[in-house]
């Protein structure tokens, strides 16, 4: 019986020596917070730790060192919790960096300044550190997986370019969370730098907000945002900013600090290559010089719980991370990684709307489901199996600037509303659906004057290969011409210009019945390369040659004052033998 006792008592012994040596990675743990004497001792894993980073400053933002464990003091939902895991400023990083390759990146010079900034922030990084890098734009891919060679890294962003897409942040920063849960560090940050707001993913902000407070991870963001466009998004009140195909996204200025602050980080929005510089080097600057805490929830899934730290010293300023929320993201789900990776996305509402034809994309809307995606306000909205836009304020007579033979332009790459945004001053033009390259496309367009039914130069049409870049409209008129008969033109855009180009003037349709009288037409557009063919009521009007924008959404126009109706609205990609032709026709919304 002795023999047997004894056997059990080494036995214990060994495992609880194991126990102890598989905890010894966790390096501080307790240390800084020893058990208080006769309290229970308890095997825990470390991966129910919820880390916490904490920057200590003061009132003019200098950081503070040489704080104690016992001077922080962390709430749960108002209660006091014990410290688990302390560290003052030695922790090693896991770090993601998050790159926007979107057009507009490279147009503006802004992706060779970001490669150049986050070479000397990789710079920073020690031995002992581990980083992955990310880059996105319609598309996110992991480039490098966790590695502590910083030299992988600076290897990929520096053999990084730009492509002709649109920015896809939110689904973006989610999947770098997904990555960063296979982390081996307390200390976790992101490092995102992007140009724009988020026009592509499938998340919307209150999607992601949830999965930014189930991780541990710090989201530093840098809004390298155009001064015009900074000072537009700031002195708006808008939560919700439009666009100029009058579909809204979330202004940067107020989401990216809302998902910095949520995870204890800090949004910046430089406005030069120096500044964006200084902003790299503070978030260095920072990952160094904070406070890790570490604690075990009491709680586990449910809702968002509220964190709190407090330091025992006067004229301090505490930032940390404001709460956590149980969703599939929580460490507890972390033998699930793999789930990340595979997770099904809802789709873009026009996708209801989209079908294939022998490979190729289809999309097709009457507008009798409200929920396809066209924007839907006052002004622009959906009409009993009809989408009507109406302009109900005078406007100038159409205008337009003829073409020159100096077709370089710059791109802000996100196509703001502005006054003068479309083929007409003061037009309202409306876009949905995916890119289309090579296409057919058509709608049937119904228009009415103005105030009185007295002329207006009221003007409808479609637009096609709407992208980052700008758009093409072909515009149809009763009194364009001040014949009375109908007349069209073609018009190309650029976003950063103020008014259009001609690509073909005003010209008389035909004087047969198809024409003459009539207030409705089918407007059909067969674009082949640089091929351009227009076509009213069945019969080609026009074949022309341009070659400065290749895809785009489609969508419907309205310059000068009146009510335009459209119906049946249909894009058909075209293909070769059966198969899309390579990178076009994709369904990306820009």
């Amino acid at each position: 019986m002795r023999r047997r006792v004894s056997e059990y008592s080494c036995g214990l012994l060994l495992i609880l020596c194991g126990a102890l040596f598989t905890l010894a990675p966790v390096g501080n743990l307790e240390a800084q917070q020893p058990a208080p004497a006769g309290s229970e001792f308890t095997l825990r894993s470390e991966v129910d730790l919820l880390s916490v980073a904490v920057r200590v400053t003061d009132r003019k933002d200098n950081e503070i060192h040489g704080l104690a464990a016992d001077q922080f003091t962390l709430y749960e939902d108002g209660i006091p919790q014990k410290i688990s895991f302390f560290d003052a400023a030695n922790e090693p990083v896991s770090l993601g960096i998050l790159l926007d390759v979107s057009g507009s990146m490279a147009a503006s010079g802004k992706l060779g300044q970001a490669k150049e900034a986050l070479a000397r922030l990789l710079g920073t990084m020690r031995p002992e550190d581990e980083m992955f890098f990310l880059r996105f734009d319609t598309e996110v891919r992991k480039v490098v997986d966790f590695t502590g060679d910083r030299s992988r890294v600076l290897a990929a962003v520096s053999e990084t370019t730009a492509t002709e897409n649109s920015t896809r942040l939110y689904d973006a920063i989610a999947r770098a969370l997904c990555i960063m849960r296979q982390a081996h560090h307390h200390r976790q940050a992101l490092v995102v730098v992007t140009d724009g707001t988020d026009q592509n993913s499938h998340r919307s902000l209150e999607d992601l907000i949830p999965i930014v407070q189930a991780s541990q991870a710090q989201v530093f963001i840098m809004g390298c945002l155009d001064k015009q466009e900074y000072d537009a998004d700031r002195s708006s009140r808008r939560q919700r900013i439009p666009l100029v195909t009058r579909q809204e996204v979330d202004n940067p200025l107020t989401a990216f600090d809302e998902l910095a602050k949520e995870s204890g980080a800090e949004s910046f929005f430089p406005s030069s290559p120096a500044r964006l510089q200084e902003a790299l080097d503070a978030v260095a600057h920072q990952l160094r010089t904070q406070y890790t805490l570490a604690y075990y929830p009491k709680v586990k899934g449910g809702s968002f719980h509220r964190i709190e730290v407090k330091v025992a010293q006067s004229g301090v300023r505490v930032r940390a991370r404001r709460g956590f929320a149980g969703t599939e993201f929580t460490a507890e789900a972390s033998a699930r990684a793999a789930g990340c990776e595979d997770e099904k996305l809802k789709p873009y509402p026009y996708e209801s709307k989209v079908t294939t034809r022998n490979g190729c994309t289809v999309y097709r809307d009457d507008f009798r489901d409200a929920s396809s995606g066209w924007p839907n306000r006052e002004g622009y909205h959906y009409r009993s199996g009809t989408y009507e836009i109406v302009n109900a304020k005078p406007q100038p007579e159409p205008t337009y600037e003829p073409d020159s033979t100096n077709n370089a332009v710059s791109s802000t790459g996100h196509a703001r509303e502005v006054t003068q945004g479309a083929a007409s001053p003061e037009a309202t033009l409306v876009a949905n659906g995916p890119l289309f390259s090579d296409f057919t496309a058509s709608v049937n367009v119904e228009w009415k004057s103005g105030r009185d039914n007295q002329e207006s130069g009221a003007a409808a049409g479609l637009i096609f290969r709407l992208h980052n870049r700008g758009y093409y409209a072909v515009m149809v008129s009763r009194d364009a011409l001040k014949s009375h008969l109908l007349a069209f033109k073609l018009v190309k855009k650029f976003h950063p210009e103020p008014i259009a180009r001609d690509v073909l003037p005003w010209t008389e349709l035909p004087r047969t019945d198809q024409f003459v009288g009539k207030n409705q037409q089918k407007i059909l557009v067969r674009c082949r390369g640089a091929a351009i063919t227009i076509f009213f009521q069945g019969i080609q009007v026009a074949n022309v040659e341009d070659s400065d924008l290749r895809e785009g959404m489609v969508g419907m126009i309205l310059g000068g004052l009146g009510r335009a109706i459209f119906h049946d609205l249909v894009a058909e990609e075209v293909c070769v033998s059966g198969q899309a032709v390579p990178g076009k026709g994709a369904i990306n919304h820009p």
